[in-house]
């Protein structure tokens, strides 16, 4: 319950700045993070009092956030992308994402069993977006200044998460098999830590264009 207080400290520190910030973000579509992260404060929440309260397993909430989350990144890139080529590049992986999850989710019977493997495809695709984006950034023929930008903050900090995410998943069932975090205090550790810097960049993210904003 300690690792869900503190993990979930930085992410609503990021919804409480991007409320402040709703009106002056942009483009618009940038709002919805407010509601994507209410959304996840909620269900996170919610699987950890279910289990702490029902005694019964949460995994069926959270392989439906991993739904909800990789579908909204990779949403979420479709919009900054601006280059056709990009778009369509982000279109097929959201279809791949689809699909993979139904297949290996629904499909497969594991709903109720959380899957490693469909939080490491929406992981590796995610960071896919991820490189488009920056592939795109880099492609600018004129100057930018990046730290007025708040989707390459929020790009660094999907990164760096889902590196993180990605590497714990493929040894998730490992761990799991032989009982190497039977307390999960390993697992406490490293999402706690990747909270606080993907929610951290966040809230750079939204900051970003008053923090650096003259410097254009």
């Amino acid at each position: 319950m300690q690792d869900l207080i503190v993990g979930s400290i930085p992410l609503l520190v990021a919804f409480l700045i991007s409320l402040l910030c709703y009106k002056q973000l942009e483009p618009k579509w940038l709002r919805l993070f407010s509601w994507f992260l209410l959304t996840t404060f909620i269900i996170q929440t919610g699987g950890y009092y279910y289990s702490y309260f029902f005694k019964k397993s949460n995994h069926f909430i959270f392989n439906t956030l991993i739904f909800i989350e990789y579908e909204f990144y990779i949403y979420i890139f479709y919009k900054a992308l601006l280059k056709p080529v990009f778009k369509r590049l982000a279109f097929i992986i959201n279809v791949i994402f689809i699909l993979s999850y139904l297949y290996v989710v629904v499909l497969s019977n594991h709903f109720f069993t959380y899957s490693s493997l469909a939080g490491n495809i929406g992981e590796f695709l995610t960071l896919c977006c991820c490189f488009l984006y920056l592939i795109e950034l880099l492609m600018i023929d004129d100057f930018v200044n990046y730290f007025t930008i708040p989707m390459f903050f929020i790009t660094t900090g999907v990164m760096i998460s889902a590196v993180g995410n990605f590497l714990y998943l493929c040894f998730f069932n490992y761990i799991i098999t032989n009982n190497l975090d039977p307390e999960g205090q390993i697992y406490g550790i490293i999402m706690t830590s990747l909270s606080i810097i993907e929610y951290g960049f966040f809230t750079i993210g939204f900051l970003c264009k008053k923090l650096w904003g003259k410097t254009r």
